[in-house]
Parts: C-alpha cells; sequence; structure tokens
C-alpha cells in the first residue's frame, strides 16, 4: 500500500489532528503531547469523526457520546470488542507520512 501525505509537522499542534478520505474510510493522525498516532477516524458508536475529539493521554474521546479509544492501539475503552484500524506514521522533513 502507499504512503499517504497527511501534511506539515508544524499543520498538527499537540491536542489535535489532521483527517484524510482515503477510499471509503476516514483516518486521521493525532497528536498527543508530539506523540503521533495514525488511527481510523470513524467513531465505532454511529460513525462520528473522531477528528474533531478530545486528546489526552493517549485517547481520543468522540465529541458526540463520549466513546474513548486507545491511540496506540485502536482499542475501545468504553464498549470491549470495538476496535479501530491503526497506522504507522513517520515524520521525514517536515511531512506527515501515513503507512496504509
Amino acid at each position: 500500500m502507499p504512503a499517504i501525505k497527511m501534511g506539515k509537522v508544524t499543520d498538527l499542534p499537540p491536542g489535535r489532528s489532521l483527517e484524510k478520505r482515503i477510499m471509503a474510510r476516514r483516518i486521521a493522525v493525532f497528536n498527543d503531547g508530539g506523540r503521533l498516532y495514525g488511527i481510523e477516524s470513524d467513531c465505532k458508536h454511529m460513525r462520528a469523526s473522531l477528528a474533531n475529539g478530545d486528546v489526552a493521554d493517549g485517547v481520543v474521546t468522540c465529541r458526540w457520546h463520549g466513546w474513548k479509544y486507545d491511540l496506540e492501539t485502536g482499542e475501545c475503552l468504553t464498549n470491549d470488542g470495538f476496535r479501530l484500524k491503526r497506522y504507522d506514521v513517520t515524520v521525514i522533513g517536515d511531512d506527515i507520512i501515513l503507512e496504509t
């Protein structure tokens, strides 16, 4: 699978995300205190975008109904059995690259 340029490091301050639609899936890169995580961006509850969610301590919280996901593993912390696909993220120069 190809690598996807998500944006520049300067476009992604701590606590924020960058989101892109790749084929039929939304994918986001989150900056949690300088650490970058790539995960599927559709909440498993009602498919709301997690890109506008609150990010803290390795967790993103969906703003719609409060479902929480571990950014490292994609595991849903609110309801067992749900998991988001995760993606490796690298920085090359100032570019944020998502490995699909």
